[in-house]
């Protein structure tokens, strides 16, 4: 776990990966580029036990109050059940 830039204003968790943010609104490119995650992959916000896909175009705005989880998938992974979705 890398968390060697929290000191920014908000924090992500990004398959695991502690992430610091300075941004209010980020894209889902800003957060894999950050992540080191591959560009094609589908991020999943992570909240209350569900999964939310998050669109390519989606703005994502970040909280100072609370630490937002992601998940993501490539493209050619195969798409989650919907007991998976619930299961996170």
């Amino acid at each position: 776990m890398n968390i060697s830039n929290i000191e920014l204003r908000h924090i992500v968790d990004v398959d695991g990966q502690l992430l610091g943010i300075d941004a209010e609104v980020v894209d889902p490119a800003t957060l894999l580029a950050s992540a080191k995650r591959p560009a094609g992959s589908q991020l999943w916000l992570v909240r209350a036990g569900e999964r939310i896909a998050i669109g390519a175009r989606q703005a994502i705005r970040l909280s100072e109050d609370a630490v937002l989880f992601f998940e993501t998938a490539s493209a050619d992974t195969r798409r989650w059940t919907e007991p998976q979705l619930l299961a996170a």
